[in-house]
């Protein structure tokens, strides 16, 4: 469900407050898509050290503070942000390596 109301539409604290939650319901949707991606890209590494990806998670990391910064948010924050989110998602994958290893 997409915001009713622009920011500057918004005439009180509950309404502000009402557009923001439909906004994290939908970013909360989009990482669980996300994940759903995140566990079907197992499917096509073999070890620990294609799941690390070392290279390609810090190009991740770079990238999405650049986006954050261009949309004028804080460059760090949305790097650390996605630091941990990578972190969690390269745990869940190492996860589901080794049920596939054992398997």
């Amino acid at each position: 469900m997409k915001p009713a109301k622009t920011p500057s539409e918004c005439t009180g604290k509950e309404e502000i407050r009402e557009q923001i939650d439909c906004i994290d319901q939908e970013i909360i949707a989009l990482f669980g898509l996300r994940f759903q991606y995140v566990n079907e890209i197992v499917k096509y590494k073999k070890d620990v050290e294609s799941v690390i990806a070392q290279h390609r998670k810090d190009h991740v990391i770079k990238v999405r503070g650049e986006w954050a910064e261009k949309h004028g948010l804080d460059k760090d924050t949305f790097e650390q942000i996605y630091r941990f989110l990578v972190d969690h998602n390269i745990g869940k994958e190492l996860e589901i390596l080794e049920k596939k290893l054992i398997g």
